[in-house]
């Protein structure tokens, strides 16, 4: 069963569907500045307030603040 996901929440954990971290940071655009995706490397980055993140799967991100928030998952290799 695949179950949808609730762009507009505050709070998301990034998968391997680009389009939809897309999507949902389209849905908080008032908590970064912009964002870059590199192609070949296959690496989103994020500008925002407290600098820059590369967002990747197994992330958390939390725009409940009115700025963005990321929490690495490092357990990933």
């Amino acid at each position: 069963m695949l179950m949808s996901k609730n762009f507009q929440a505050d709070t998301y954990i990034v998968d391997d569907r680009l389009q939809d971290t897309l999507a949902w940071l389209c849905h908080h655009q008032d908590s970064f500045d912009s964002f870059s995706y590199d192609a070949i490397r296959k690496e989103l980055v994020v500008h925002h307030a407290n600098g820059q993140d590369t967002i990747m799967a197994g992330d958390y991100l939390n725009a409940s603040y009115g700025l963005l928030i990321t929490a690495h998952n490092f357990s990933k290799p």
